[in-house]
């Protein structure tokens, strides 16, 4: 309320007011306001004694009865008049109307007032009687609540109407005479040429100029446009983000500084709508404080419409691309599949039986195979039809599916004749099997397909351990145990061992059951304990897309058939990589072949089993050549147990794996899709884990996984954009180099800074390096992106030269990928004698991933530019792998503590043990040690007391732009006195509070913990 009154427009409003009022008092006692009392009064009286007259007259002529109809005509027709009587002297009443006894108060020998009137008659000089006459009560004697009609009322109404008048006029008055927003013509002028939109609005968000582009679109005159809210045109925000969207003006007027651009929708008056680019600026006065804001508006409707054009193009070729490949899919499903039954033809059958045979033989582990054949089935066509002897063979087709596991291959071999193949299946599991085959064909129904059909089959089984030296050897073995089966009666299961060792299939005689023949009770039993044992993997280090393709479609018809669901893991192992660079490729393909060894344990032990409700854990393994391993986990009762299994894993890949005596560790990246929510078929579940899995990598840390979102998609088209417009961003000069300080903890002095590239887009505002420098990778602009900033940094550094501030280094950041350059070095140096700059002005950021790839390319580099003087910095030490090995052979003169350690290393003992062992190590390497990431003052004393070299952090400084950071070398004071006086003062203390005791007491607990 104070502040109310305080308000020059309310106090001035106020004054008017009182003024007018006084005005008016002055008015009414120089009698200049008419009295509207005395005219009352005499109107009253004029019909008082009109009334006694005609009343009179009436009774001189001796019409009484008239009377009362002259009473009542008086009171319907006056609203003043509320009753009349006529009483004779003696108190008697002659005539009434109104109630009249009722509203009299007067009494004989009373005077008549304002509302109660007494006139006599006479009859000749005689008095008889009286006429009474009540009047309602005069407008404004009703004291001073009786408003209506009085002055009184006036008064106020003038006080309260004048008052609001008055405040909105002056406002009104005030916000056109702002100087503020006096625009002069001249510059109006040139305003109007500007092809964008331009308003400028005072600090309540009110219009005080538009240029002629704005009022274009809006389809108002500019001058229609002063004055109006420019909240309450129609805005709407455009884009993803569009519901969050927060008027940039709002922003600017709060004193926030807006981050970017803002893309908007405004509909004007006839409805036609315009996407528009939007920038604010502040207007700020002297004292700083925000008087307005200027707001561009780039008009890129008609961009817009175009690019919605070309991204329906690119959805039509998408979904073109998308049918080619369906159509392709299906070609290659036709080419490999029986068209009857549709299991696998003889060509695919064979051909994937041989690679699964010859890796059982590499990996030393077991291999199996059935031959089936339906009994009697000439037989069955001549007596029942071919139509029937069709079905027949789709029905054993179906038995075999149903009866097989995950992993197995069905394949119709010819006529009636299948094969069933059983990757690391040993001979015992496989007769198991195949006793389950044959039980169920035996007891099947065939009514449906014929009242009087009975069908069995015989089966001959074949396993790797006979002594087949390929698979065609294999399937030789089986079609002999076969042949065995059907000459011993048939609808039996025969082994080619027994087979074998009888001498003859035809004249033999059936051995034991016990040794060939298994009750199918116990078949399905211990079937059923195979699939977590011996079988219930396809493992294929080197098998075909199309055979793990096969794979994932019988797990889909198993899943729609059982309502379950598969998972489809794409694994990256980088580690693959680095060892073929530095061990060679048949030491890769020997870690290979472990790493599906230890996959393969892992998924068959108990504790992975376990998480497992079902008991049983299906799956495929297939490394698909380079750094990629497919895993596919089938008959998944919930997508939960992929994550369990992940962990798992991850855990057994902790330990190193030795490979010709170099103990090697993992690390893997993993992209998960699931059937039936992202994909319903087997190409695209593997293309849409392998965008997972892209997206996992660029994760930080190690064993990172991702399951498959559509948000994919809209960031792959992102990336693509991204990468068009840096091309262009590149040439156009949208790219700035910001500058942070890195901090001397003894003098408190700039002893360096740090350059860090900034991308300012013209329609997507501020994008940050970790989004673009990726995509500068993939792109392959990296190389231009980084000589760009050197060529900045060198022209900058010569600036601050010429202005005084002398030769202060700055330290880029070089991509892992570039240092691989045989010829960096030669033109970083090349660079800075163009700039004619010392050595020593440029100082090179590299991380520990640039050592993973061509070391030794590294290394020669790396040693050029430390022999030409310049200092090599390893960024973000503490996260990677920090070998120390790293800092012993290649020319290191400071590393910089990430700034993950420096968050919490006055919470976390773990953090400032480290973070204190790697500033004792950099010291006793005579290392420099920076530490980036300070933000508060008690983070700065920890690290003044552990000694660390420089800091660099928000604490200091922000990055900033060139310009201010002029500004901050040449008064740098406050950053010197915030360091040196902090460390004398915190020096001087020796209470026990002091961050030195607070260090020392979280180490002491961490060595504590760590004896316990």
């Amino acid at each position: 309320m104070k502040r109310f009154f305080k308000s020059p427009l309310i106090r001035i409003s106020f004054s008017l007011t009182l003024l007018t009022v006084s005005i008016l008092l002055v008015a009414d006692v120089l009698g200049l306001i008419p009295d509207t009392r005395h005219a009352q009064i005499e109107s009253r009286k004029l019909v008082a004694e009109s009334l006694a007259i005609q009343v009179s007259n009436e009774i001189s002529n001796g019409r009484v009865k008239t009377i009362d109809q002259i009473l009542q005509s008086v009171v319907d027709r006056n609203d003043i008049v509320s009753s009349i009587a006529v009483r004779k002297n003696n108190s008697e009443l002659l005539a009434e109307f109104g109630d009249h006894e009722q509203h009299w108060s007067l009494k004989t020998g009373d005077k008549s007032t304002t509302t109660q009137v007494l006139v006599p008659l006479f009859k000749g000089q005689l008095r008889w009687g009286n006429v009474e006459i009540v009047f309602a009560d005069l407008h404004g004697a009703g004291g001073l609540l009786s408003l209506k009609n009085s002055y009184l009322g006036i008064v106020l109404f003038v006080s309260l109407g004048g008052f609001l008048v008055y405040l909105l006029f002056l406002k009104r008055a005030l916000r056109e005479l702002n100087p503020d927003a006096v625009i002069p013509e001249r510059v109006s002028r040139a305003l109007d040429t500007l092809s964008e939109g331009l308003l400028i609005l005072d600090d309540r968000g009110f219009i005080v100029f538009a240029n002629s582009t704005f009022s274009e679109k809006i389809r108002l005159n500019p001058n229609e446009l002063l004055g109006k809210a420019v909240a309450d045109f129609q805005w709407e925000g455009h884009g993803p983000e569009s519901e969050e969207f927060e008027r940039p003006w709002v922003t600017v007027l709060a004193g926030e500084v807006l981050p970017g651009s803002v893309t908007m929708k405004l509909k004007n008056g006839l409805d036609e709508v315009f996407i528009f680019t939007v920038n604010a600026s502040p207007i700020s006065a002297t004292e700083g404080k925000v008087r307005g804001v200027l707001i561009t508006f780039d008009d890129i409707t008609e961009v817009e419409a175009k690019n919605e054009a070309l991204n329906r193009a690119l959805k039509e070729l998408e979904n073109s691309q998308s049918e080619i490949s369906r159509q392709n899919q299906e070609l290659q499903w036709l080419a490999s599949r029986d068209p009857l039954t549709g299991a696998l033809n003889r060509r695919s059958l064979t051909h994937h039986m041989g690679l699964l045979f010859d890796e059982a033989r590499r990996e030393g582990s077991e291999f199996s195979c059935i031959m089936v054949d339906i009994d009697h089935f000439k037989l069955v066509n001549d007596r029942y039809g071919h139509p029937v002897g069709d079905e027949v063979i789709k029905l054993l087709t179906h038995i075999l599916t149903e009866c097989s596991r995950s992993g197995d291959l069905i394949g119709r071999f010819g006529g009636e004749e299948f094969v069933v193949v059983l990757p690391e299946t040993g001979i015992k599991a496989a007769v198991q099997l195949a006793e389950q085959m044959r039980s169920a064909v035996e007891a099947w129904d065939t009514s449906e397909i014929h009242s009087e059909l009975h069908i069995t089959s015989s089966f001959g089984v074949a396993a790797l351990s006979n002594g087949a030296s390929n698979a065609t050897d294999l399937l030789a073995q089986a079609d002999k145990a076969l042949y065995a089966a059907k000459g011993n009666g048939r609808n039996r299961v025969i082994c080619w061992s027994w087979a074998k060792a009888v001498g003859s299939a035809n004249s033999a005689t059936l051995p034991p059951h016990e040794d060939l023949l298994i009750d199918s009770g116990t078949a399905l039993e211990l079937t059923a304990k195979a699939g977590a044992g011996e079988g219930g993997t396809s493992p294929s280090a080197h098998s075909s897309i199309a055979l793990l393709q096969d794979r994932i479609d019988q797990g889909i018809n198993r899943a729609q058939r059982d309502g379950s669901q598969i998972a489809v893991l794409l694994m990256h192992v980088d580690t693959l990589e680095r060892v073929k660079d530095s061990l060679g490729f048949a030491a890769t393909d020997k870690l290979a072949n472990q790493v599906l060894i230890r996959l393969k344990q892992t998924l068959r032990s108990t504790d992975t089993v376990s998480l497992y409700s079902q008991g049983e854990l299906f799956f495929t393994v297939s490394r698909l050549g380079g750094n990629e391993i497919a895993l596919v986990l089938t008959d998944l009762q919930r997508p939960e147990i992929v994550t369990s299994v992940l962990k798992r894993i991850f855990l057994e890949f902790e330990q190193p794996i030795t490979v010709e005596s170099n103990e090697i560790y993992l690390n893997m990246d993993v992209g998960i899709s699931l059937f039936p929510q992202d994909g319903d078929g087997a190409e695209s579940l593997l293309r849409n884990a392998s965008g997972a899995m892209r997206l996992s990598r660029k994760a930080h840390g190690s064993n990172n996984f991702r399951f498959y979102a559509e948000e994919i998609n809209q960031l792959a088209t992102k990336q693509i954009q991204l990468e068009a417009d840096l091309h262009r961003a590149l040439k156009q000069d949208e790219l700035t180099v910001y500058y942070q300080p890195k901090i001397d903890l003894i003098t408190g002095k700039i002893r360096s800074m740090e350059a860090l590239v900034r991308w300012h887009h013209p329609l997507k505002g501020l994008i940050p390096p970790d989004e673009f420098i990726p995509a500068a990778e993939q792109a392959g602009l990296i190389k231009m992106l980084d000589r760009w900033v050197i060529r900045a940094v060198c022209r900058q550094i010569r600036f601050w030269q010429k202005a005084g501030f002398g030769t202060m280094p700055v330290a880029v950041n070089i991509s892992p990928s570039e240092l691989r350059s045989p010829d960096l070095a030669e033109q970083i140096l090349a660079i800075l004698e163009e700039f004619v700059l010392p050595v020593r002005a440029l100082e090179l950021e590299i991380t520990e991933t640039a050592f993973m790839h061509s070391m030794d390319d590294v290394e020669v580099v790396l040693k050029k530019l430390s022999s030409a003087g310049m200092k090599i910095s390893l960024d973000d030490f503490g996260i990677g792998y920090s070998s120390l090995n790293y800092l012993k052979r290649f020319p290191i003169s400071m590393v910089k503590i990430d700034r993950s350690f420096i968050a919490d290393i006055l919470h976390d003992a773990n953090d400032a043990a480290i973070v204190s062992a790697i500033i004792a190590m950099g010291h006793s390497l005579d290392i420099r040690v920076v530490a980036e990431g300070v933000e508060t003052e008690e983070q700065l004393r920890f690290l003044q007391d552990l000694h660390c070299d420089e800091v660099q952090g928000y604490l200091l400084s922000r990055p900033v732009p060139k310009e201010a950071m002029d500004a901050l070398m040449a008064q740098s004071s406050s950053i010197r006195r915030l360091v040196v006086d902090n460390d004398a003062r915190h020096r001087n203390l020796a209470d026990g509070h002091t961050a030195a005791s607070g260090m020392i007491g979280v180490l002491n607990n961490h060595s504590e913990k760590s004896v316990s």
